[in-house]
């Protein structure tokens, strides 16, 4: 597309989520599902793109700045119209795409095949999909692939409540017709300007609304309890697990847990029960065994990790070995083939390379040089009561 502002909406609060954190700041797979929408409004390359929040704004705000993108304040709850209304200022000319924050599911390739059925007709777009239990949900009547009403659940008369084609709010509004959001009216039960009244607007002025059928309905509902919120977290572990799948990775069971933002080298094996979080980058060649738990550590080609290990802000060189329970706590750096054995906690402290810690030791706040041997038992303690209250 030539010119395309996307605006997502997020500012409700998601009662049915019983939480005082916004709805689209929960996270699947240690992201805020937000962040998924925002990714994928990304890869569609737009001019523009406008996150309108509202309930818990100051959360969401610190977020959207890793993201440099717009935003725009919803402060009153008065429906998706109103919602869209607010990022009037940050529209620049083109066509209007609104996605929602709590959509995280929505696949790049789904957005692409509706912006090509968009662009054969250049109208009004709505999409729609079929679910089995409609309840809750906005029910689209049709004729053909045109809309010619979208009617809200609670308006809707006990005929309309049967269809199953349910409104997703996902929807593109040609720039030169953005205008008739400001004659929408809150007339109905609720009392709020719904987008989808946009329908009839248009129809009055005769113009055509069509409707996009898309038949995955789990990839474009929203996440509204927690229950759906697990569900999402299924799906997203599985497309992870797939694409490093895919990436040469072997993963020797599905039960492994790997956060978004991971990075694993071709070759690697990692065995059952993992999870593997945050800022972290795994090299080559590496064996990561059954059980263990890596946060934010970088970790070199050719390593071995043995079962039941914990790593948080570690650094492991190439050919570096952690032993079977082993406690590698932040700022620790392993230098190559450093081995680390059975039982021994390493905090804040460098082991340089071809050293060696087999069993049952702590080495705290230390630099340790190269081709050390380090005897089982051993404590290191740079330990200063001045700077660090000692326990009762």
């Amino acid at each position: 597309m030539k010119r395309l502002n996307i605006v997502i909406l997020a500012a409700g609060k998601g009662e049915r989520m019983l939480s005082s954190k916004p709805k689209v700041m929960h996270e699947i797979l240690g992201k805020p599902m937000v962040g998924y929408v925002i990714e994928r409004a990304k890869e569609l390359s737009p001019d523009n793109i406008v996150v309108v929040i509202g309930y818990g704004r100051e959360k969401i705000e610190t977020y959207l700045k890793a993201y440099h993108v717009h935003y725009s304040v919803q402060k009153e709850q008065k429906g998706t119209a109103h919602a869209l209304l607010t990022a009037k200022k940050f529209i620049k000319d083109g066509d209007i795409l609104v996605l929602y924050g709590d959509v995280p599911l929505i696949e790049h390739s789904t957005l692409r095949s509706f912006l090509a059925f968009y662009e054969q007709f250049k109208s009004i777009t709505f999409m729609t999909t079929d679910v089995d239990n409609p309840k809750g949900y906005g029910r689209v009547i049709m004729h053909k692939d045109e809309i010619q009403e979208i009617v809200e659940d609670v308006d809707a008369t006990p005929d309309i409540k049967q269809i199953k084609r349910i409104n997703t709010g996902i929807c593109i509004i040609p720039g030169k017709l953005f205008h008739l959001l400001k004659t929408i009216k809150s007339d109905n039960k609720k009392g709020e300007y719904y987008l989808t009244d946009i329908c009839k607007i248009a129809k009055r002025e005769g113009l055509t609304v069509k409707g996009y059928q898309h038949q995955k309905s789990s990839e474009v509902l929203g996440i509204n309890t927690r229950k759906e919120l697990l569900e999402a977290h299924f799906t997203i572990k599985e497309r992870i697990l797939e694409e490093h799948m895919q990436n040469g990775v072997t993963l020797l069971d599905r039960n492994i847990y790997v956060e978004n933002n991971v990075k694993i080298g071709k070759d690697t094996t990692i065995f059952p029960n993992c999870y593997i979080m945050g800022d972290t980058t795994i090299g080559e060649n590496v064996v990561i065994g059954p059980n263990v738990i890596i946060k934010d550590s970088k970790i070199h080609n050719n390593v071995s990790i043995e079962g039941f290990v914990v790593m948080e802000g570690v650094e492991m060189e190439e050919g570096a070995k952690a032993g079977p329970f082993s406690r590698l706590r932040p700022a620790t750096h392993l230098g190559k083939d450093v081995r680390v054995g059975s039982f021994v906690e390493v905090k804040n402290s460098i082991l340089r390379e071809d050293t060696n810690a087999n069993h049952l030791s702590y080495i705290g706040d230390a630099e340790i040089g190269k081709h050390v041997n380090i005897g089982a038992g051993t404590i290191t303690c740079n330990y200063n009561r001045r700077r660090k209250k000692c326990a009762e």
